[in-house]
């Protein structure tokens, strides 16, 4: 998992001299590796214990370690700064629109390849295959993804069920067990869950899938299998679409390595 990206996945989570911190890593990262902790400290205007901090934060054992990760993040250079020069409609002002959603697109989708483990995948696509039962849980953007999964799991003889009516959910939910699986597409306090309820799909041995935006407040030990999303605008509504195409790029993967064996024609 890049640094970089890590960094700018949490920046909203930070504290004032975190942010402090993390904005002038994102906007230096190619100088960083001329400064030491000291220095980078001086530079920002922060304490070095609140560069220490900054680097644990983000799971690092300290400065060395997180200098190390960024100067490889930097080295692959995720972020392509190539500018999409192609002109499709006579109108600037719709060509500017279709390429600037077309380049959040694709910056999303390719964080969020590089955010995941290909464990998680394979753990994921292994859950969907053995399952005999799939409850999907969404809403916002994501329900939208939640509806397209469960369409293209049932058009594949599984039993799924994504419907918004509380009544059914509980229903669906009593007879889910061992083997069958949970499948939430937005952060738990979004979704209204009770922590009790996933604790109880614990128990009875269904297992839960994740697929949400990266956060380091996530409730990580409450899934099985997490599989973070991220778009270059986190904070910022305008940019449902972005998040919206990689949480769909992720299910997508999924349904073709589970139901379609690989193949997605």
């Amino acid at each position: 998992m890049s640094c970089l990206l890590k960094i700018r996945s949490i920046r909203d989570e930070m504290s004032v001299n975190e942010k402090k911190l993390a904005d002038y890593i994102l906007s230096n990262s190619a100088l960083l590796r001329d400064y030491s902790s000291q220095q980078l400290a001086s530079a920002v205007g922060v304490s070095q214990s609140s560069v220490v901090k900054f680097c644990q934060k983000l799971g690092y054992k300290g400065y060395p370690d997180i200098k190390l990760a960024i100067n490889e993040a930097v080295a692959r250079d995720p972020n392509h700064s190539g500018k999409n020069t192609s002109k499709r409609f006579s109108d600037s002002d719709l060509n500017n629109v279709s390429d600037r959603i077309l380049k959040n697109k694709l910056d999303a989708i390719a964080a969020t390849i590089e955010l995941n483990e290909e464990s998680s995948f394979k753990a994921a696509i292994a859950a969907i295959k053995n399952a005999e039962k799939i409850q999907i849980f969404g809403v916002g953007v994501s329900r939208f993804v939640a509806e397209h999964l469960a369409i293209r799991l049932l058009n594949s003889d599984k039993l799924a069920f994504a419907l918004n009516d509380s009544a059914y959910q509980k229903q669906f939910l009593s007879r889910l067990e061992k083997g069958d699986l949970l499948i939430l597409l937005s952060a738990i306090e979004e979704l209204k869950i009770n922590p009790v309820l996933i604790n109880e799909m614990r128990e009875r041995n269904v297992k839960i899938i994740h697929i949400g935006r990266y956060s380091a407040n996530s409730p990580h030990h409450l899934a099985d299998i997490t599989l973070s999303t991220i778009s270059a605008q986190e904070s910022s509504e305008k940019h449902d679409f972005a998040k919206r195409a990689a949480q769909q790029h992720i299910v997508d993967i999924l349904l073709a390595m589970s139901v379609n064996e690989g193949l997605s024609d």
